[in-house]
């Protein structure tokens, strides 16, 4: 059957479909189902938007369950359950790739429901390109440039957030704050190009210590942030001096002679606390290890 897939599996090579092909395959009916293009057009969040295209084709096409999954997430959007056949498209609008769709289910598709269900996907195309230039500046805001990690601004939004997560679950959240000692004189001594070489490879080193649950941010300058999801005031204390240890243990090609440390604050939530009071009391702890001396952990009491 020419162009047409029937029930290969999840390993085999997606058919390829492109907006090209949609207005191809589309050419036999009278126009494209607008109720579902209308409903897709109501979102750019990429999980709602798959949602409502696998609700909008459920009745012409019924299938236990769907995937989407772009070339540059890991982790692919999931409802419903995978079953024996499947029907794997990776889409495309320009030769722009807007990543993989899958349709499972335990019986085979037939060719009229194949034939309308890329009728479908071609309603599908523009808002799904639309959702990623949408992430892909969500993202871009929320990112610091320099090291690649989130910034100031996606601290503000997410913060309060986690404060509120993690009373619903009563769970544990700990702060660290973290500043890089005698940054100044670093940018002063080497030059800003030394400087933003070193900020790198701290950010690198802290993210390569703790865990995928935990997340760190540039707040401003040479200090980042570290929020620990359910972790306590022992663990976050332990966690931070692993992080302390590994920047101190970095090496640079050049200049030689370059030694990085940092300070750092520890704190962990307490009954009633606002964000402002968590943040200032971690960053507190963190103005005293630099009073002792730098190159130190101090934990909030």
């Amino acid at each position: 059957m020419t162009g047409r897939i029937q029930s290969i599996q999840a390993n085999q090579q997606p058919h390829q479909f492109s907006a090209l092909q949609a207005k191809e395959v589309t050419k036999p009916h009278a126009a494209l189902p607008l109720e579902l293009s209308h409903k897709l057009q109501t979102t750019l969040e990429l999980e709602s938007m798959i949602e409502l295209f696998s609700e909008g084709i459920g009745h012409d096409i019924p299938h236990d369950g769907i995937t989407y999954q772009t070339h540059t997430t890991e982790t692919p959007i999931t409802l419903g359950n995978q079953a024996h056949h499947s029907l794997n498209y990776n889409l495309k609008v320009l030769e722009e790739d807007l990543g993989e769709i899958h349709l499972f289910r335990g019986r085979r598709f037939s060719d009229p429901e194949i034939e309308q269900l890329e009728n479908l996907l071609a309603t599908l195309l523009y808002p799904l390109r639309n959702a990623l230039l949408y992430r892909e500046a969500v993202q871009s805001a929320f990112m610091d440039a320099l090291t690649g990690v989130k910034n100031r601004a996606a601290f503000d939004s997410n913060f309060s957030r986690e404060i509120e997560l993690s009373r619903r679950k009563s769970s544990e959240l700990s702060l660290i704050v973290l500043d890089i000692d005698f940054f100044k004189r670093v940018n002063d001594r080497f030059g800003h190009t030394v400087g933003d070489l070193v900020l790198k490879n701290v950010a690198q080193a802290v993210e390569a210590t703790i865990r995928c649950s935990d997340a760190l941010y540039r707040y401003g300058g040479e200090e980042f942030v570290v929020v620990l999801n359910g972790t306590d005031r022992e663990g976050a204390q332990l966690l931070a001096e692993r992080i302390r240890q590994n920047v101190e243990s970095l090496h640079f090609s050049s200049p030689k002679n370059l030694n990085v440390t940092l300070s750092l604050g520890v704190t962990t939530m307490q009954k009633d606390d606002t964000c402002k009071e968590l943040f200032e009391r971690a960053d507190a702890a963190l103005y005293q290890a630099k009073d002792a001396g730098r190159n130190r952990v101090i934990v909030a009491q």
